[in-house]
């Protein structure tokens, strides 16, 4: 049995009303040039010249900016064909980053008429912005030239965007290559995605054109990004499901690059780092349920850039200890200010080498490909008769399995707890982290109070046995510092034995504190998944 995504929803994109299936690229003008020219774009021999069109679109918003911050944009675009109202808004939160719910219909004037859209869109326009009126708040004037190519079964509309945003007297410059599904299999759509980053030097676009002009007209660092939980319902068959897990857990990895590129640096990459584990966890898990060859590539990949991510967030960590933490109170021992010049120098170096993960396009290479998998079910392939049923059942069925495994598991583990060494305390915290993060993705199949009453009490114990962790972290890393010169090494030796020492002390931990934690995740570990199959609605 082969699954043929051609079903799926938003396969046509691009109409009046429904769902836009689309990829951005940032470039530059002389890559925007050569891309044009392309074969791989449609460009070539025999291509002829592009028809260029100019686009004036401007974003209608409310004073507060109502509209911006529900990630909704409504917007008029004007060319010499006429104007055009549209509305976009991300997808529901299964779908993933690449897919927006589009609507768009024909306006006799340069402004809004929400009229114009069915009752049901207009009430809901209305609700969001309270009823205030809109005025134009940014915009883009763009020249645009665009084609359709045609690749493995797919016509797939390539668009080359040169020119500015603009917001008030504010200006940027945008050079952009956009692909949108129009037709056929979306693997294609990844597909060409990944054949363009090969190509030329591009770079993942992940806030659309309306995004980055608010950005203009309200010039406020992009904040880091939490996690959410993917949007599981009971009757939800498992192969949606998973689909729904793994492009959350992708959302929560990129939603955070704005941040790092411009923002709070040091939370973007602890976000970046747990939202890898948490997509590394979800591989695990279906993986071994499922497994496939591309699985297994990209969990490898995954772990990878976890670990250039985990390098950075060491050192981040160890220098708030060094400056905030408890250690901050040593900062006049003699060497104490050459010690944290050291460390903050190796942080440095951390956060360079994330950079470049995007730099060096391993971000996008892992983010098409991990969209692809989700879009293409991968975990279908080659399964037996007996794993195509069990991804065509309600998901509830495999998640109460699974999180009764991982239960046991941890149960086991945890046994004889206060005896337990370092080591295995290490090894207790990675497979609890495991069930915390299944019951992130699992826990509103059955009781969503209860399941989040024990995510606290597992991040409770986490944080509690991460800080003896992080100490013992802490004592490797003051291993790798060196000073800077000869001349301050007798200091810089002074206080890295008066940090050794503190950590050694922090490594014990309060035995008692954490026993009680301990206790209290066993008790809250399994109740709220008691009787599921009752709350299974009939699919």
């Amino acid at each position: 049995m082969t699954y043929d995504p051609r079903g799926q929803r938003g396969e046509g994109g691009g109409g009046a009303a429904g769902s836009e299936r689309e990829l951005k690229f940032i470039a530059d003008p002389q890559t925007l040039k050569d891309a044009l020219a392309a074969p791989l774009l449609g460009g070539g021999a025999g291509a002829g010249a592009p028809a260029w069109r100019e686009l004036r679109t401007l974003y209608f918003d409310t004073d507060d900016g109502a509209l911006s911050r529900a990630r909704v944009a409504l917007r008029v675009r004007r060319s010499q064909d006429g104007s055009v109202m549209g509305l976009k808004r991300a997808a529901a939160n299964d779908r993933g980053m690449f897919e927006r719910e589009e609507t768009e219909v024909a306006v006799p004037s340069g402004g809004p008429d929400l009229s114009l859209f069915d009752k049901a869109l207009a009430r809901e326009v209305t609700d969001v912005t309270g009823g205030k009126p809109l005025a134009p708040r940014f915009g883009s004037d763009v020249r645009r030239a665009a084609r359709t190519v045609a690749v493995e079964g797919a016509a797939i509309e390539v668009a080359f965007d040169d020119g500015f945003l603009f917001a008030g007297d504010r200006r940027e410059p945008i050079a952009e290559i956009e692909l949108e599904l129009k037709s056929g299999p979306p693997c294609a759509l990844f597909d060409l995605g990944l054949g363009l980053v090969e190509a030329f030097p591009v770079r993942l676009g992940l806030r659309s054109k309306a995004e980055r002009a608010h950005a203009l007209l309200v010039p406020e660092p992009p904040a880091p990004v939490r996690a959410d939980d993917p949007a599981l319902r009971p009757a939800m068959i498992l192969d949606e499901a998973i689909a729904a897990v793994v492009r959350n857990c992708l959302a929560h990895f990129l939603g955070n690059l704005p941040a790092l590129e411009g923002g709070d640096r040091v939370e973007a990459v602890h976000q970046m780092r747990v939202g890898m584990r948490r997509l590394r966890s979800a591989m695990d898990l279906f993986g071994k349920a499922f497994p496939t060859s591309e699985i297994d590539a990209l969990r490898a990949e995954a772990k990878r850039i976890g670990t250039v991510l985990g390098e950075a967030r060491d050192w981040d960590v160890f220098v708030e200890r060094l400056r905030g933490g408890a250690l901050a109170r040593f900062a006049r021992e003699p060497g104490f200010d050459l010690l944290i010049a050291a460390a903050e120098a190796k942080a440095a170096a951390g956060h360079a080498a994330v950079a470049r993960l995007e730099d060096d396009k391993t971000v996008a290479r892992f983010a098409l490909k991990i969209e692809r998998l989700a879009t293409g079910r991968a975990w279908r392939e080659g399964g037996a008769e007996e794993a195509l049923a069990a991804l065509n059942a309600p998901v509830a069925a495999f998640a109460a399995r699974a999180l009764d495994k991982l239960d046991r598991k941890v149960t086991k583990r945890g046994h004889r707890f206060q005896s337990l060494t370092p080591e295995a305390r290490h090894k207790l915290r990675i497979d609890l982290k495991h069930m915390r993060y299944a019951t992130e993705f699992f826990g509103g199949l059955f009781d969503a109070g209860a399941a989040g009453r024990f995510v606290k009490k597992a991040s409770s114990l986490q944080d509690a046995l991460g800080e003896r962790n992080d100490a013992v972290i802490a004592l490797r890393l003051v291993e790798d510092l060196a000073a800077p010169d000869p001349a301050g090494a007798g200091a810089f030796a002074h206080a890295s034995g008066v940090v050794t020492g503190w950590c050694a002390r922090e490594g014990e931990g309060d035995a008692g504190a954490l026993d009680k934690d301990w206790r209290r995740v066993v008790k809250a570990a399994s109740s709220w998944r008691k009787d599921y199959d009752k709350r299974v609605e009939p699919a």
